[in-house]
């Protein structure tokens, strides 16, 4: 069979003259075809994007250098360059203007706050965190923009990181993330509905901001046992906390993903497959990551999502550097211990294997 390469504009034409285009759509299919031909490679869109930020960084530098009379002109200029940054990323929608107005309203914030610090005597930095997580709150809504949406989420959250710290309440840190990545769990089973209720611009950033920021609050842990940090402040004590929520969170996607695997309620295979997430949960007692890492994955792997997959792959690897580095053992005990992992998660994987695919071979057999 051969195959004939047709043209997307060939197609649009047969549909038009067989009439299964709408009415008066002409001007809609000429501006489709010219966007296309607008379409610029990646390397070009990227040199854009770096002259926008350098443009825009040194504008707002030339702006900070002038001075002004009163503090609050820093508090005024940031919000002229939020402002500005909204209003021409609602007009305009090319690269130049995207990467523009990214960087001015990051940059804007951080004058608004630093105006702030200024006008208050700099001495009231946790009201600065609480406007900079409002504040991000409401662009999160406001500014069109997917990238400026998953750092407003980032943003955010960290700034109620920086304030737990502030208030000496790291004890809820490990509950935190735990938190984080729940909601993640949350908003991405309902994906569907809240797109179908025409907000599908927003639920992706926030899945993504949720995913990312669940990642930063897990990686802590590993901060907590490096070697070269010897102080006494704990920036994550008790990290089992998050190893019990993360392996309960665990568990509940897992029951969600199990009817592509089996469809027999209480099985054996069902009690095997229960049975390795409780030894693996066990196992991460001390590493917590490890079991957020297996949420994504999973949360991917489930739905096709190939993001998820991959940001799951890459975290897991880098918590397990980290963690590994970390440790107070020897090369020779973290290699044993690297192997003795990799054996049990292979023979893992065979037992599940053979156990669910028991009754799909003797099915076969039997019939």
């Amino acid at each position: 069979m051969t195959r004939e390469r047709v043209e997307l504009r060939q197609v649009v034409d047969g549909l038009r003259s067989e009439g299964l285009l709408p009415e008066n759509s002409d001007d809609t299919v000429t501006a489709f075809f010219e966007n296309l031909h607008e379409t610029q490679p990646w390397y070009i869109r990227t040199m854009v994007g770096f002259g926008a930020w350098l443009a825009s960084l040194l504008l707002i530098g030339f702006v900070g250098s002038i001075g002004f009379a009163a503090d609050i002109g820093f508090v005024i200029v940031g919000v002229l360059f939020i402002g500005g940054a909204i209003f021409a990323r609602l007009k305009l929608g090319n690269d130049f203007v995207v990467q523009s107005a990214l960087a001015s309203s990051l940059a804007g914030q951080a004058l608004l706050a630093y105006g702030i610090v200024e006008v208050t005597g700099g001495n009231d930095f946790e009201s600065v965190l609480g406007i900079v997580i409002v504040l991000n709150g409401i662009l999160f809504f406001v500014f069109p923009d997917r990238t400026h949406r998953v750092l407003s989420i980032l943003i955010a959250m960290s700034s109620l990181g920086f304030l737990l710290y502030s208030w000496e309440l790291n004890a809820v840190v490990p509950i935190l993330g735990p938190v984080i990545a729940a909601a993640m769990v949350f908003f991405y089973q309902r994906q569907g509905v809240i797109i179908a209720r025409g907000k599908g611009h927003l639920i992706g950033p926030l899945v993504t901001g949720l995913m990312l920021t669940a990642f930063g609050f897990l990686l802590l842990s590993t901060v907590y046992i490096l070697p070269e940090l010897r102080w006494e402040f704990a920036f994550y004590p008790r990290p089992w906390i998050s190893s019990i929520l993360l392996g309960a969170l665990l568990l509940y996607v897992d029951t969600r993903v199990w009817p592509q695997i089996g469809d027999v309620a209480g099985s054996r295979e069902r009690a095997v497959f229960y049975g390795l997430l409780v030894a693996i949960t066990a196992a991460a007692w001390a590493i917590p990551g490890l079991l957020l890492a297996l949420i994504v994955i999973m949360l991917g792997a489930s739905s096709g999502n190939r993001v998820f997959t991959g940001a799951g792959i890459v975290f897991l690897v880098v918590f397990i550097a980290t963690y590994f580095y970390g440790i107070q053992v020897s090369m020779l005990t973290k290699s044993i211990t690297l192997v003795a992992t990799g054996a049990t998660v292979l023979a893992a994987r065979w037992i599940l294997l053979k156990v669910t695919a028991g009754p799909v071979e003797g099915g076969a057999s039997h019939a």
